[in-house]
């Protein structure tokens, strides 16, 4: 079993490198030998953009992902940026979007998660209303979210909550519209001490979210980094075989510095 994963492309972003991410998907449709290739969430930005017009605009992105399918297994698993995708069930949908993910080969165990799971300011019905209110077009976001999150409250709980906590959604919410590098920069250590301690006996815990690619000396847990260039260190995957994982840069070399966590 040979997986390779990568995380947070952020298509529809900016800032995302579409074209490098094209390019590193034409090169695993040639290589042999992969058996796996996991999506590891935020690949498509739906806080930025509208959920229907980025996946309009990254067909080409989905065309390669699907021909891949063909010589491969693709998981594809939801971040805090694309958690509605978790909605798209029941259809013929190309892809089954997976809220975590494990895989075992003998006897390595994998597992699979965003990250977001880490993060202190991410709650689910937050990030699915985030997704579910932003438009290419200007728009009242905050409120947009309040109303997606109380839309099946009664009057009277709406009435009452909205008093207490309207003001700390927006200011949440506030926060999370913060590029990852700068909403995360203090808390990094945070979340990430926090991913090493969730690590279990006999397995390899791969996450992304926080944009900043790193092996644990351990080699037991790993982020898979990002795909936009503002990050310091961009366009990164995670290879794994036999218990091992390697960190790559796209057009670059393998990472193999490890840090302790």
């Amino acid at each position: 079993m040979v997986i390779v994963v990568a995380s947070d492309q952020h298509l529809g972003y900016e800032n995302s490198d579409k074209k490098a991410f094209n390019l590193f998907l034409d090169q695993l449709l040639t290589e042999d030998g992969v058996t796996d290739f996991v999506l590891l969430g935020d690949v498509v930005d739906m806080w930025r953009r509208d959920a229907s017009g980025v996946f309009l605009e990254s067909k080409d992105v989905l065309i390669r992902v699907a021909a891949l399918q063909k010589k491969m297994r693709v998981h594809y698993v939801a971040g805090n940026h694309d958690f509605h995708v978790l909605k798209l069930q029941n259809h013929s949908y190309p892809f089954t979007f997976l809220k975590n993910l494990s895989l075992t080969e003998a006897s390595f165990k994998y597992r699979f998660l965003h990250g977001y799971e880490f993060d202190s300011l991410q709650r689910e019905p937050l990030m699915e209303a985030l997704c579910r209110v932003m438009s290419d077009g200007a728009g009242e976001f905050e409120s947009g979210a309040w109303a997606t999150i109380t839309r099946e409250w009664s009057d009277l709980k709406y009435f009452l909550s909205s008093i207490f906590r309207k003001r700390a959604i927006s200011r949440t919410v506030e926060k999370l519209q913060q590029i990852p590098e700068l909403r995360l920069k203090d808390s990094l250590t945070q979340v990430e001490k926090l991913a090493c301690s969730n690590a279990r006996p006999g397995e390899v815990l791969i996450f992304g979210h926080t944009h900043r690619p790193f092996v644990n000396k351990s080699e037991n847990v790993v982020n898979t980094g990002s795909w936009v260039t503002d990050a310091p260190v961009h366009n990164t995957y995670v290879r794994l075989e036999a218990g091992k994982p390697r960190l790559f840069v796209f057009g670059g070399g393998e990472i193999t510095e490890r840090i302790v966590c």
